[in-house]
């Protein structure tokens, strides 16, 4: 799939030793990281301290955590090609596969970006083996014949709760085939 997308949230699940875990997510940009950061994620935010964050994620981290993480464009333009492999960005971009590497952790990340419709699942290894995977969201059809997709993660009573953009109407859906 070759689409531009827009922004992309991500559940990010992280398995290693509490120090490898600590040391992979310190890549992530937190709202009070310094300019001068060494190594980190391309445009990958958790929008908090990264002193709440470890609190809130780490403090009881028994080798593995899950978190959410905002990316943009996308997980796979941010970790893994585009931002992170032009060598007109900044060197100090470091990709999924290197991370993982480096920090002998494995990570599995499943995301959704609702602008431009598309889900993506990536795993990466403690060796950096990577799979990545794309899809469209399933496309839903209003009682008044407007289409609209939802992430595939929706269960029946969110699909339910959900207003059509052409005439309102609220849980009128049918999965088109």
């Amino acid at each position: 799939m070759n689409k531009i997308p827009n922004w992309c949230i991500g559940n990010v699940n992280v398995k290693g030793t509490p120090r490898d875990i600590e040391r992979f997510c310190r890549l992530f940009l937190f709202e009070d990281d310094k300019p001068d950061k060494k190594q980190y994620f391309a445009r990958s935010f958790i929008h908090e301290t990264w002193k709440d964050f470890k609190e809130e994620n780490l403090k009881n981290n028994d080798g593995e955590v899950n978190f959410m993480v905002d990316f943009a464009w996308s997980v796979h333009s941010c970790l893994i090609d585009g931002y992170p492999t032009d060598e007109n960005h900044d060197k100090h971009l470091i990709t999924l596969s290197n991370a993982c590497k480096k920090f002998n952790v494995s990570v599995h990340i499943e995301s959704e970006e609702t602008g431009m419709c598309f889900e993506e699942e990536i795993d990466c290894s403690e060796l950096g083996e990577l799979e990545d995977s794309c899809i469209e969201m399933p496309t839903y059809v209003c009682s008044c014949g407007n289409k609209q997709q939802f992430p595939s993660s929706y269960s029946k009573s969110e699909l339910e709760d959900e207003e059509c953009w052409e005439c309102n109407k609220i849980g009128e859906w049918k999965n088109e085939i």
